[in-house]
């Protein structure tokens, strides 16, 4: 076995910690970003909000061959009792076409969920970098350390 087994997939956008050797405390996470500070919460909220952006693109079109199959199959019911094929085909056909619209309305569903996603993930970047973005200013500018919150208490 090669050591790549133990690794996890890189996140894009991410360092990605070693593999972990078997010895001493394994690694509390793959990625080692500093996490909370201003630019880390920045980054992540950006690349949050590309991935709802993308996976709104991807279900606009699967929302669109979802009711285009859901129609296609009730247009095929249609012309199947025209053509007066046996009852139990035309009642199958339009089950389908039943169950391809409830499955439209789900990515449909699906859809307005990640585009409200997608908002609050700008939103949530943009109202942090209102709040925290002098203060990352102020603190970037610094010689010195800044004290750890609760110092001054």
């Amino acid at each position: 076995m090669s050591d790549q087994t133990n690794s996890l997939p890189a996140v894009p956008g991410t360092k990605t910690a070693s593999v972990y050797s078997g010895r001493g405390r394994p690694p509390r996470s793959v990625t080692h970003d500093s996490g909370n500070d201003f630019e880390a919460v920045q980054h992540t909220l950006k690349v949050f909000s590309a991935a709802m952006q993308k996976a709104v693109q991807d279900l606009e079109g699967l929302d669109t061959k979802s009711r285009r199959t859901a129609d296609e199959a009730s247009a095929l019911a249609v012309n199947l009792a025209d053509a007066e094929v046996d009852g139990q085909f035309v009642d199958m056909t339009q089950d389908v076409a039943k169950e391809q619209n409830r499955a439209a309305t789900a990515v449909r569903q699906m859809l307005e969920t990640a585009q409200q996603a997608a908002n609050a993930a700008v939103a949530v970047q943009r109202a942090h970098a209102r709040m925290y973005g002098p203060l990352h200013h102020v603190r970037k500018g610094r010689k010195h350390r800044t004290p750890k919150p609760g110092f001054f208490q």
